[in-house]
């Protein structure tokens, strides 16, 4: 499960279980901003809350005044309105009031990504205090990235809406020694850099070709056709504009999506890897050779075997038709007749002085 879905179920099962509150999560956008960008992205009308993480992290939650609204009022007079908004300072009791789904939605939200990689980033935050303003927050925030989930809510079948985003730092998370791996050699000097490093992917969906004055003149809000075979024939190319795959373009929990095809090189060497290696070299796939190279001929030479049929070990092959019987009962074993072999050389070679046939011992017992 991806974290923005995990994170709107969250949502709407927290607040069904603590007010029996109808919340319907409309889209969902992940966002990876630097301090400048979480800053800038503060709604100065809406409810900031702090929220206190492991070993001293801080993240900010975000509620439109709309949502907040609404579960005020479902704590109060039971129901939601659609009476206008107030136009009135925030208070330390709205954040009080708005804790609840916090506490209990990231909660949730951790439970909803076990086994997920990212989930030592993401548990073990929950409310802290209110935050006044932006400027307040920005004297609060301290790491270098942050991931942004924005959530659009719609409460009590629309009449409430709005956004509520949740933003949590990007931390160095120590990892656990494996005892299974506790007496190898540990990591390098230089593993933390080389983790770090950027690997680029760009995704080809077609190749357009134009005259310079056009591709000059392309601005903005210009359309530009592709090839029928966009969505099937997408490219993965690393630097250089190295092939790495192909694959499919589509979608996946709201989000745009590739499912990769190896060519065949990777498809035989993921095989022989096994799972768990198939996985590993998913995540991270080595540079394949270009289509338009031919393959050695020890892969041809495999491949063609690998493509003829198995022979059941049960089954039973045809038999072969007699041999013609011969001169002792066709009994190959025995001696051969060879006279109408002899009556035949005679014949050829009648008249012939230079060709003398001449008689031939065969010794079949050896």
């Amino acid at each position: 499960m991806s974290p923005a879905k995990a994170l709107r179920r969250a949502l709407s099962r927290s607040a069904d279980l603590l007010w029996d509150l109808a919340l319907v999560s409309q889209g969902e956008q992940l966002e990876r901003l630097d301090q400048d960008g979480v800053i800038s992205g503060l709604d100065e009308n809406a409810l900031l809350m702090l929220l206190d993480g492991p070993d001293g992290a801080v993240g900010v939650a975000c509620v439109d005044r709309e949502i907040m609204t609404g579960v005020i009022e479902v704590q109060t007079i039971q129901q939601v309105t659609t009476m206008p908004l107030e136009d009135r300072p925030l208070t330390a009791t709205d954040a009080a009031m708005v804790a609840p789904l916090i506490d209990a939605a990231l909660e949730r939200f951790a439970e909803n990504l076990a086994e997920h990689p990212l989930l030592p980033q993401l548990e073990g935050y929950r409310f802290g205090a209110m935050i006044e303003d932006a400027r307040s927050a920005s004297l609060l925030l301290d790491a270098s990235g942050y991931r942004a989930f924005r959530v659009t809510i719609d409460l009590a079948l629309g009449r409430r809406k709005g956004t509520l985003s949740v933003i949590l730092p990007e931390r160095v998370i120590a990892k656990k020694p494996d005892p299974a791996t506790s007496d190898a050699a540990g990591p390098g000097p230089h593993a933390a850099l080389m983790e770090r490093l950027p690997l680029r992917l760009d995704a080809v969906l077609g190749r357009v070709r134009m005259p310079l004055s056009q591709a000059q003149a392309l601005k903005p809000g210009d359309l530009l056709s592709l090839p029928d075979d966009a969505l099937d024939g997408l490219e993965l190319r690393a630097s250089q504009g190295k092939l790495v795959a192909k694959g499919r373009i589509g979608q996946m929990n709201g989000m745009r999506a590739i499912r990769i095809n190896w060519p065949e090189g990777e498809k035989t060497a993921r095989a022989a890897a096994g799972p768990r290696n198939l996985a590993v070299a998913a995540a991270t796939p080595e540079p394949a050779a270009p289509p338009e190279e031919a393959a050695p001929p020890e892969e041809s030479f495999d491949a063609a075997m690998a493509a003829l049929p198995a022979i059941d070990a049960g089954e039973e092959l045809p038999d072969l038709p007699p041999l013609e019987p011969g001169g002792n009962g066709g009994d190959l074993g025995g001696d051969f007749d060879f006279s109408s072999v002899d009556a035949a050389m005679d014949t050829a070679g009648a008249g012939d002085g230079d060709f003398q046939p001449a008689t031939m011992d065969f010794d079949f017992d050896k």
